[in-house]
């Protein structure tokens, strides 16, 4: 039995990230690659736009690792690079681009499993401060760039988009720095008969930012920093794919609330519902070209994404893979036992 074992670690070591790549390539539809090659394109700059996607997601594993070490839970770099890879892979196959959440959340904490509520908080509020950012982008963006010259849709998005961030901001400030009710509120949710104390070492957990408001900061930035840079992406991959385009301004305008669509829980890692949500976005700016194509530029986006998962692939095969050694543990303890 234990060969077997080893065989079916091995393979799952290897070939379960490369399968999974591999069925992202194939969701793609065959005519959005037969679009992407018959335009003329400008390979340095969407080589610029794989570049500048790949730091924004390497920025984001380095704010999640900002988080979890706030909770005095050693993380290193590449332990965050190497989790975070994996669980971006992950993402794509679940409905609403949280897929690899749950899974980074346990193995973060796998060699201090009595911090495994803070773990499981660090990743809820890694993906609350991302989403508080793409739409504090998005209503910045269309308040300084769009003016009054706004079509009613994005109008209302930009309406939309202020009420969010409001929510969000006003959510957040009451969790860190709301005075003594709040802790009691979370002292009776620790008596909750089912998974109370759990939640309420979360809670704990999110008020220990209260006494660091240096690292609320520096997420605050680091967020609006990760969906800029993605914006930008865009932007260089509309320069590589068409001669004429939206400018920088329009394309922060459309891409935040196109992403933010995307997050939403309707199809795995947003596959088709982000693709869409900037097509018409793109549409409803004023006078642009007629040959481009939103829909053309959305899709190539896809495929950088897709590359990127690609290369966490291979950053995580080059690393230790210390996360199946942990599964191996996990599946012999029941049998020890």
């Amino acid at each position: 039995m234990r060969p077997l074992k080893k065989w079916v670690l091995v393979i799952l070591k290897l070939g379960l990230p490369a399968a999974l790549f591999a069925y992202l390539l194939w969701s793609v539809p065959a005519e959005d690659y037969r679009a992407f090659w018959n335009q003329p394109k400008r390979w340095d700059l969407l080589a610029a736009a794989q570049t500048i996607a790949l730091l924004a997601i390497v920025v984001s594993f380095l704010r999640w690792r900002l988080l979890v070490r706030a909770f005095s839970i050693p993380f290193s770099v590449p332990e965050a690079l190497r989790l975070g890879f994996l669980g971006y892979l992950l993402n794509f196959i679940s409905f609403g681009s949280v897929g690899g959440d749950l899974f980074k959340a346990i193995l973060v904490a796998r060699n201090k499993p009595e911090k495994r509520p803070e773990a499981v908080a660090s990743v809820l509020l890694d993906r609350a401060f991302g989403l508080l950012g793409l739409v504090v982008l998005a209503w910045l963006s269309l308040v300084i760039f769009g003016g009054r010259s706004l079509s009613p849709a994005l109008a209302t998005v930009r309406n939309g988009a202020a009420t969010m961030s409001c929510l969000g901001i006003v959510g957040l400030a009451s969790a860190f720095f709301a005075g003594a009710w709040f802790d009691r509120c979370i002292d009776r949710a620790a008596q909750l008969s089912w998974g109370g104390e759990t939640l309420a070492r979360m809670a704990r957990a999110v008020r220990l930012l209260r006494r660091q408001p240096t690292t609320v900061a520096y997420l605050s930035l680091l967020s609006l920093c990760v969906h800029a840079l993605l914006a930008i992406s865009v932007y260089f991959i509309s320069c590589g794919v068409y001669p004429e385009h939206p400018t920088l301004e329009q394309h922060l305008m459309v891409v935040p609330p196109g992403m933010a669509a995307g997050t939403l829980p309707l199809a795995p890692g947003g596959i088709g519902v982000q693709e869409g949500a900037l097509a018409a976005l793109f549409k409803q700016l004023p006078d642009p070209p007629d040959n481009f194509s939103g829909l053309l530029v959305a899709t190539v986006f896809r495929l950088i994404t897709l590359a990127i998962t690609g290369i966490g692939v291979l950053y995580y095969w080059a690393s230790h893979r210390q996360e199946f050694d942990f599964v191996k543990q996990e599946i012999s303890q029941p049998a020890a036992s």
